[in-house]
């Protein structure tokens, strides 16, 4: 504020110091491309963030999906091996020597003749 004595009159002013500090303040803190270029490159990554946390959350759930699949077939493996193991076991039996005499016995009525039944002729 300037007084003037002989007019009794102030005379309000603004400080030129103030705003010239302002503008160096503004141009210190500008964006090269403005405010509307950050805007639209704040909303690219916020769109991009959410498309991210999206595809995060469908490749959780895919992956747990081929997990659940995964353990499905290791347990249809695991029987698969066990009654290849029994159908090895019961193969082994079925065609070991006794079994092939009892049964060729039941079917064909074939039979070694037993201790005291044969006789060797000279």
């Amino acid at each position: 504020m300037i007084i003037n004595p002989s007019a009794h009159t102030v005379i309000p002013r603004r400080n030129a110091f103030r705003k010239r500090s302002r503008i160096r303040r503004q141009q210190a803190l500008s964006l090269p491309g403005g405010k509307p270029f950050f805007f639209a490159v704040s909303k690219i990554f916020c769109g991009a963030a959410v498309f991210l946390f999206l595809s995060s959350l469908w490749l959780g759930s895919s992956i747990h999906q081929v997990d659940a699949q995964i353990s499905k077939v290791e347990t249809q493996r695991d029987q698969l091996v066990n009654s290849n193991i029994l159908m090895r076991a019961k193969k082994a039996n079925m065609f070991s020597p006794e079994t092939v005499g009892v049964m060729a016995g039941d079917q064909f009525a074939i039979h070694l003749p037993g201790a005291g039944q044969y006789k060797f002729l000279k």
